[in-house]
C-alpha cells in the first residue's frame, strides 16, 4: 500500500487535536484530566475515569516516543500517569473505574482493562523517563492483571450452576497492547510466553469457525454462545484486536496465523460495511438477527481509525489491491465526515447512520484521545 500522499494529511491531524487535549483536559487542581468536554471545551461532568486516564496517558507518551520529543507532551502524559499511581486502585490493589474529581472511588472496575493500559502507560513512560517507579508499576500491574484475569475465567469455568458470564475481546486487546509495551520490562521468556498464549486465546477462543468470523463476547473458555451478547460482532473493537494480533504473530513470526489474521480484516470490512450510507456499523449480530439497540448502526470515528489501521497492516502483509482500495474508500468516508473544522480541532465522534452528528461533546466516558489521536498516529 502506498499511502504515503495521505501522511501529510495525517501528521498535521496530529497537531491540531494534541493541542484541544492540552488546553481543555487536564485538572491542574486535583490532577489527572477531565473526560467529559463540549465542543467549545467546557467541562460538564468532573468523575474521572480510570480507562480514560490510562488511554490518554499512553496516547500522549506515545506521541512523545514515536512523533516528537515535546515536554507538554511528556508532562501531560505524566500528569495521568501519575494520578493513576495515586488513585487507581486502593491499598488491596482493587482497580477503579471511575473516581470523583479529588480521586476518591466512585465505582469498581469490571475486568482488568484499566489496569492494563495504566501498565501500558507506565511502560511506555518507563522507556521515555528511565524512571523506576514507572517501570515497577508497570511490571507489577501487568503481571497481577494476567493472574487476576486467568483466576476469574477458571472461576466462571467452575461455576457451572451460576449466572452466564463472556469474557471480552476488548479486554483481550489491552492486554495485548500492554504487553508489548512493556517488553523490556518483563523479560524475554516471560514476554514471548505470554505472547504465544494470547495468539492462541484470539485465534481460537473468540474465532467461531463455522462462520469464520472473530467474536466479540464469548464463554471463558471460548467458543460460541447462542444469546445476543455471544452474537454479537463489534467492529471497531475486532480491527483493533485483529491489529493488534498481527503484530503478535510476526513478532514470533507465525506467517500462517498471520495470514489468519489479515484475512479476517479484509473479511470484516466485508460484513460490517454500510453500502447504502457508507462507513463501518458500530456492531453486527453474526445471524444477522435484527438488532434493538439503534446505536448498532452509528458510526463511529473510532470504528473508522480502527479500521483504517488494521486494513494498512492487513495489506502490508497481503499485498492486496482489493485492501487498498478498501482504505481508500474508509479513507474518503472518514475525512468526509468526522473532522471539526472549527477552533477546537477535536473531531466528531459518533454519527447516525445518515452521517449527521449526534453529539456535540468532544469527549465522553468512551471518548477520549486515544480514540482519535491515538489511532491516527498509528496510521500516520
Amino acid at each position: 500500500m502506498d499511502i504515503g500522499a495521505y501522511l501529510p494529511q495525517y501528521r498535521q491531524e496530529i497537531e491540531n487535536m494534541a493541542d484541544f487535549w492540552l488546553k481543555f483536559s487536564p485538572d491542574n487542581a486535583f490532577g489527572g484530566y477531565f473526560c467529559v468536554l463540549s465542543d467549545k471545551g467546557e467541562v460538564i461532568d468532573t468523575d474521572k475515569h480510570t480507562r480514560w486516564h490510562a488511554q490518554q496517558a499512553y496516547t500522549f507518551a506515545q506521541l512523545y516516543q514515536h512523533v516528537a520529543p515535546r515536554p507538554e507532551w511528556r508532562a501531560y502524559a505524566e500528569q495521568g500517569a501519575d494520578f493513576l499511581l495515586q488513585f487507581g486502585s486502593d491499598s488491596k490493589e482493587n482497580w477503579c473505574n471511575i473516581t470523583d474529581r479529588t480521586g476518591r472511588l466512585v465505582a469498581e472496575a469490571p475486568d482488568v482493562q484499566a489496569e492494563s493500559w495504566a501498565a501500558a502507560a507506565w511502560a511506555t513512560l518507563a522507556n521515555i523517563t528511565s524512571e523506576n517507579r514507572y517501570a515497577e508499576a508497570a511490571k507489577k500491574t501487568l503481571l497481577k492483571a494476567f493472574k487476576k484475569r486467568d483466576k476469574t475465567h477458571k472461576k466462571w469455568t467452575d461455576d457451572t450452576l451460576g449466572p452466564r458470564h463472556l469474557k471480552g475481546l476488548a479486554e483481550w486487546t489491552a492486554l495485548a497492547l500492554a504487553l508489548l509495551a512493556a517488553q523490556e520490562i518483563v523479560g524475554e521468556k516471560y514476554f514471548k510466553d505470554k505472547i504465544a498464549l494470547l495468539l492462541s486465546e484470539l485465534t481460537t477462543h473468540f474465532w467461531e469457525p463455522r462462520a469464520d468470523v472473530l467474536l466479540t463476547n464469548v464463554p471463558p473458555s471460548g467458543g460460541y454462545y447462542e444469546c445476543a451478547a455471544g452474537r454479537r460482532l463489534e467492529t471497531g473493537i475486532a480491527f483493533e484486536a485483529l491489529g493488534v494480533g498481527l503484530e503478535l504473530a510476526n513478532v514470533l513470526k507465525k506467517r500462517k496465523i498471520a495470514q489468519k489474521v489479515a484475512r479476517q480484516v479484509e473479511h470484516i470490512s466485508q460484513a460490517t460495511w454500510d453500502d447504502k450510507y457508507g462507513g463501518f456499523f458500530q456492531w453486527l449480530d453474526i445471524k444477522n438477527l435484527p438488532i434493538l439497540n439503534p446505536a448498532a448502526d452509528y458510526k463511529l470515528a473510532s470504528v473508522q481509525l480502527s479500521a483504517l489501521n488494521a486494513l494498512k497492516k492487513a495489506d502490508e502483509f497481503l499485498g492486496d489491491h482489493a485492501l487498498f482500495k478498501r482504505w481508500q474508500r474508509t479513507h474518503d468516508y472518514t475525512w468526509q465526515h468526522f473532522p471539526d473544522l472549527s477552533a477546537t480541532g477535536e473531531w466528531t465522534g459518533v454519527l447516525n447512520r445518515h452521517g449527521e452528528p449526534l453529539l456535540e461533546l468532544k469527549a465522553t466516558p468512551t471518548k477520549n484521545a486515544y480514540q482519535t489521536l491515538g489511532k491516527i498516529m498509528t496510521i500516520a
